[in-house]
């Protein structure tokens, strides 16, 4: 059995088991075992620590920011090729900064360095608290995940590989696990207040989300409900879901439990004005469990939603119409 090694370093946040969930599902026929190299206190959560095929091995370091960052993936990608021999080491999350630290610190060992990313690393910078730190950052030292022997990369939203880079381009179909997100999976009850057609949004409370946008929906179908499931990040948009008559925040669940509310909706409503190649996690997840989804119509939204729609309220209101009856 080969034995890959993945950095995930001092976080583990719900993006990232999804990406881990559906990468074991992905890979469940193949002999192939995975080692989470993780940092500090970094939270796993107990379904992946108890999964087949895959161990995690930790390290004490420091919790630094910025070029520190890079430094510390370094060391603890060393003391781990020191003490172990895998096939292959990967990084798979914050590639500014931890895909140049684990390409330095596999500098002198056989194992093959690889990186991974999306076409956001390079666009991500105008809404950080420092854009032109973020844009160099971004932009200079992120095209280090090029100097791999391979980027993995979303077939949505990836990358292209530049004509001066070595590095050979893997586009990971971006999927989720079928087992866990499926029709079968039992609903859950406390989710919708109202006893009407039941429309689920998920993501964080947000104009880049298109919370603005889904209060104006929700205006002109009031014989729906709209549940937002996802943290506050807008507290002014926040205050307004409350004053809604037929919207609802939920708080952010565990990863694993994501299958229970959309067994207990009718329809996913995805009006984030930035994804991955117009695919949110949310319209790959509300697909599987057997829902139709309509999404804003942005790059590769139209190959996995039911419908697609231009930004414009009327329109999205409509389409949820349509499909709803």
């Amino acid at each position: 059995m080969s034995q890959s090694a993945l950095y995930l370093g001092s976080r583990c946040p719900p993006n990232m088991e999804a990406y881990l969930d559906s990468l074991l599902y992905q890979t469940r026929e193949e002999e192939l075992w995975f080692e989470l190299i993780v940092v500090g206190n970094c939270r796993v959560p107990v379904w992946l620590t108890d999964a087949d095929r895959i161990s995690v091995t930790r390290y004490s370091a420091p919790q630094k920011t910025g070029f520190e960052r890079a430094r510390i993936t370094a060391n603890v990608v060393r003391r781990y090729l020191r003490e172990n021999d895998p096939d292959t080491i990967r990084q798979i999350t914050q590639p500014r900064w931890h895909a140049p630290g684990v390409l330095a610190g596999a500098i002198g060992s056989d194992v093959r360095g690889y990186t991974r990313a999306s076409a956001s690393l390079f666009g991500e910078y105008r809404e950080a608290p420092s854009p032109v730190r973020a844009w160099l950052a971004n932009n200079a030292l992120g095209r280090s995940i090029f100097l791999s022997d391979a980027v993995y990369t979303p077939r949505y939203g990836g990358v292209e590989v530049p004509w001066w880079a070595p590095a050979d381009i893997v586009r990971e179909e971006r999927t989720v696990n079928g087992d866990r997100f499926s029709p079968e999976v039992a609903p859950r009850e406390d989710l919708f207040s109202q006893d009407c057609d039941r429309v689920l949004t998920v993501g964080r409370i947000s104009r880049r989300k298109g919370t603005d946008l889904l209060l104006k929906v929700a205006k002109r179908l009031n014989t729906a409900e709209f549940v937002v499931v996802g943290a506050v990040g807008d507290k002014n948009l926040a205050a307004r879901l409350d004053d809604s008559s037929n919207v609802r925040r939920y708080p952010p669940v565990n990863y694993i439990e994501m299958p229970e509310l959309y067994a207990a909706s009718d329809l996913v409503l995805s009006v984030s004005r930035l994804e991955w190649g117009g695919v949110s996690r949310a319209m790959l997840e509300g697909k599987a469990t057997g829902l139709p989804v309509i999404a804003l119509d942005r790059k590769e939204a139209g190959s996995v939603a039911n419908t697609t729609v231009q930004e414009d309220p009327d329109a999205i209101a409509d389409a949820v119409r349509r499909i709803l009856g």
